[in-house]
């Protein structure tokens, strides 16, 4: 079975932009979202999104690893935003029997990983899509 996967850490808020967590954090992010933006009748998206993210064919785990390395030097930034309103997410998506897979099927969060987590008080979601017909 082929498993086509990427993770991303995101922080979101209905307050505060893309931009200001840039600034707040000093560090550029991969994608943004802004509030509103595709749909001004129906507010879509509903919060402003700031994402740090990896796609790959490297496993997820090790994909979770890197993001959670270049985000290392922000962890108490990211928990004063928290701390203030904004939610934050390490989203892992997984899509088996992807023409584009890999093989790998399993995956976990190490210690370091866990903590940082714990840290930043930040959720994990886990996202699995089964392709198959």
């Amino acid at each position: 079975m082929k498993v086509h996967q990427y993770c991303y850490f995101a922080l979101k808020s209905e307050t505060v932009s893309a931009g200001e967590i840039t600034a707040r954090l000093g560090m550029e992010p991969d994608e943004v979202l802004v509030l509103g933006s595709r749909s001004a009748e129906h507010r879509l998206p509903r919060m402003h999104a700031w994402k740090v993210t990896h796609r790959g064919s490297e496993p997820v785990d090790d994909q979770i690893e890197s993001v959670i390395g270049r985000l290392a030097p922000v962890r108490p930034e990211i928990r004063k935003l928290v701390d203030e309103g904004a939610s934050a997410v390490l989203q892992v998506v997984r899509y088996f029997h992807h023409r584009d897979g890999g093989e790998e099927f399993g995956w976990h969060l190490s210690p370091a990983v866990l903590a940082f987590l714990t840290e930043a008080a930040a959720a994990l979601d886990v996202d699995e899509y089964d392709l198959s017909e």
